[in-house]
């Protein structure tokens, strides 16, 4: 990467996981507020809530989830980040070794007394007794990572249970998973990337666990029923394949000029060693976020902006 592009560094090109700002989302948002008089709403709609799901999940013409019918039961989550604490919690509860691999969503191994030494791909191989989350799409490559099936194979053999986080479902594009494995034990996706529910966060698990804070919480009815509400009304209005729909060209557009590579996720790229490695997530990727460059150029804004910020100006 050229020196003018490293003044870019955590402020243009990030390295969160945040996505693209939608408006459309907004202005629908204000209209349904100005029209229909939210404040004499019934904000409990989680039943219907919980029950969309599986039809937005499967209304995508981009990607393909196979397999959530295997799981009975399906709770409401805020985000996806409630269930991650959940299966954290109850790695702690049953003594299991947390297992991520390199370039993993990092608050798993933030919040969790995780070493160093217990990724995936390091010489100690999966036994029993460990517990894996991965996240699909792969939060360090925008992609399905390429070791995904061998895990899931592997952990059914050896009853390892799994969560698979999809909180990037929504804005990813031409993938196909499945989840129909034993070990595959929570299934969670959420609006707040999809449908930019940031302020509102809402989300669901799938699950085969009749247990737990979120079994409770959902049983009681004790949830978070304004988020739910405006997550639905979204959810209604926009598919899963809006995001990428929209932006996928753009995206594109803004990796050919940084020089880097497109993934399957529509505000996330990759850059190539050694010119990218400020943003490396465990030695393993090079992930940039793109969100801003690929709104502004939506917005016919990238040029001006993106001059001024290398020459100074802002």
């Amino acid at each position: 990467m050229s020196d003018k592009f490293k003044k870019l560094y955590g402020k243009y090109l990030g390295t969160t996981g945040n996505s693209i700002p939608n408006n459309d989302y907004w202005y629908h948002l204000q209209n349904l507020v100005e029209q229909q008089g939210w404040f004499n709403q019934d904000y409990n709609v989680q039943g219907e809530f919980l029950d969309f799901w599986p039809q937005w999940i499967a209304s995508s013409k981009s990607n393909k989830v196979e397999g959530l019918d295997r799981f009975p039961f399906r709770y409401i989550s805020l985000g996806t980040t409630q269930t991650l604490d959940w299966f954290h919690y109850e790695c702690a509860r049953n003594g299991w070794r947390m297992r991520l691999l390199r370039g993993e969503y990092p608050y798993n191994r933030d919040v969790h007394d995780f070493d160093w030494d217990w990724f995936i791909e390091d010489p100690n191989d999966l036994l029993p007794g460990d517990a894996v989350i991965m996240s699909v799409p792969f939060s360090g490559s925008g992609h399905i990572h390429p070791m995904f099936y061998d895990i899931l194979k592997k952990c059914d053999t050896l009853n390892i249970p799994v969560m698979l986080d999809c909180a990037w479902f929504g804005t990813c594009y031409d993938l196909e998973w499945t989840v129909d494995f034993n070990c595959v034990k929570i299934v969670a996706f959420s609006t707040t990337k999809s449908l930019g529910c940031g302020q509102w966060r809402s989300g669901v698990c799938f699950t085969k666990w009749k247990y737990g804070p979120l079994y409770v919480q959902t049983d009681w009815h004790h949830g978070i029923h304004m988020n739910t509400f405006i997550g639905l009304e979204l959810m209604k209005q926009f598919g899963p394949d809006t995001a990428p729909d929209k932006y996928k060209s753009f995206q594109h557009e803004i990796c050919e000029y940084f020089g880097l590579i497109p993934t399957n996720t529509v505000h996330i790229a990759v850059g190539k060693r050694p010119d990218w490695n400020y943003f490396s997530r465990d030695n393993s990727y090079n992930r940039v976020n793109i969100a801003k460059p690929v709104n502004d150029l939506f917005k016919k804004k990238f040029h001006k902006n993106i001059e001024d910020m290398i020459n100074g100006k802002s």
